[in-house]
């Protein structure tokens, strides 16, 4: 029998592919799947793929579910979107079970309360650049100097800067590389997104200094400097059934081709500064996440809220940065205590966040 696998947020991207990747791998075996509310695709999944366990988790009965879901796996894939796959990370810290982690939110809002998952070496990152960064560091004797992250720059990285503040949504979602969500790929484009994956890493990979630089052709998944000074890179097509076949697999390597490419496919490979002026959003978080505790948990809701509103034609592109920071730096920040109280320095962030898009629209 092969390593049972659950599979929370079996009907998103990262789910499907996750299925994709245990019904080749002779290794893995599918103990059970989970959605949100796509109960159709659900059972589609379902019939295809025959887990142990399926099921949709609706609202009161989560926890319920999620328990029975990772009962008897041998690792659980988070793929969960929000704060319900927070929940989910810290049932699996609780049950002591490795955690192939693709939920930001568990990092981002929730680092201080998986310490143990953590520490204890369970939660390895799904998310592309963190798989580099994690493969890139097996081997090494000693701490790193540096974690580089890698991004595409958004949809506006050659727009005059002038013009950035009142961006429409139109430019905006139109990202060079991606198709993505609505939120992510305003995220991208104001490299809040790229800010996130800075306080991941960090949680991560807790001793090592981390920076990011403009990598327009995604080839580069991110690197790491070693302690010699040499650098390390893992490079290909964007493919994200690597990372996750990484992931599942761990310690062990896929004992197939996940996929296949010629370097000749590659194009250019070249990277540029970050720029503070043309990202502001991105500092924003990046201060949320220096102030610690609640901070970045504050960050995350303020800026759904404005990225809401900014999609809703209310709010301009590059007010973005403003409503982060007014909500953080009026919001105490306080030390993480448990999973409730993340939920009220959510909701109180969001309202506040919400003033704050008001007093800006009516200027």
């Amino acid at each position: 029998m092969g390593r049972l696998v659950a599979v929370l947020g079996s009907t998103g991207s990262i789910g499907t592919q996750a299925l994709e990747v245990i019904q080749k791998s002779p290794e893995l075996e599918l103990h059970s799947i989970v959605c949100g509310s796509s109960v159709k695709k659900l059972r589609e999944q379902s019939d295809r793929y025959s887990p142990c366990f399926a099921a949709c988790a609706h609202s009161g009965k989560e926890d319920d579910i999620l328990v029975r879901a990772m009962e008897g796996a041998d690792i659980v894939l988070n793929a969960i979107v929000g704060s319900a796959g927070l929940e989910a990370s810290l049932l699996a810290q609780e049950m002591r079970i490795p955690l192939a982690l693709a939920n930001k939110e568990s990092l981002v809002v929730g680092s201080d309360l998986l310490e143990k998952h953590l520490s204890s070496g369970l939660v390895i990152p799904v998310d592309s650049e963190h798989s580099t960064i994690f493969r890139c560091l097996q081997g090494e004797a000693r701490t790193a100097r540096r974690i580089t992250l890698t991004a595409s720059g958004g949809s506006l990285r050659d727009t005059p800067k002038n013009l950035i503040y009142n961006a429409p949504p139109e430019m905006v979602l139109a990202h060079p590389t991606w198709e993505m969500g609505g939120r992510i790929t305003v995220d991208s484009a104001s490299m809040v997104n790229k800010a996130f994956e800075v306080l991941e890493a960090r949680a991560l990979f807790p001793s090592i200094p981390v920076d990011v630089v403009i990598h327009r052709s995604s080839i580069v998944h991110s690197l790491i400097e070693s302690a010699d000074g040499a650098w390390k890179a893992l490079l290909g097509l964007p493919d994200m059934k690597i990372p996750i076949a990484w992931a599942l697999l761990y310690p062990e390597l896929p004992t197939y081709a996940v996929a296949t490419e010629n370097p000749l496919d590659w194009g250019d490979i070249s990277f540029q500064p970050m720029e503070k002026k043309r990202y502001p959003a991105f500092y924003s978080v990046l201060a949320a996440g220096d102030k610690g505790g609640t901070a970045p948990a504050v960050a995350n809701a303020a800026d759904e809220i404005a990225i809401e509103a900014f999609l809703q034609r209310k709010l301009p592109f590059g007010a973005i940065a403003t409503v982060i920071d007014e909500v953080v730096y009026s919001t105490q920040t306080e030390p993480v205590e448990d999973f409730a109280h993340i939920l009220h320095v959510d909701s109180t962030a969001r309202k506040n966040a919400r003033k704050a898009v008001n007093r800006i629209c009516s200027q």
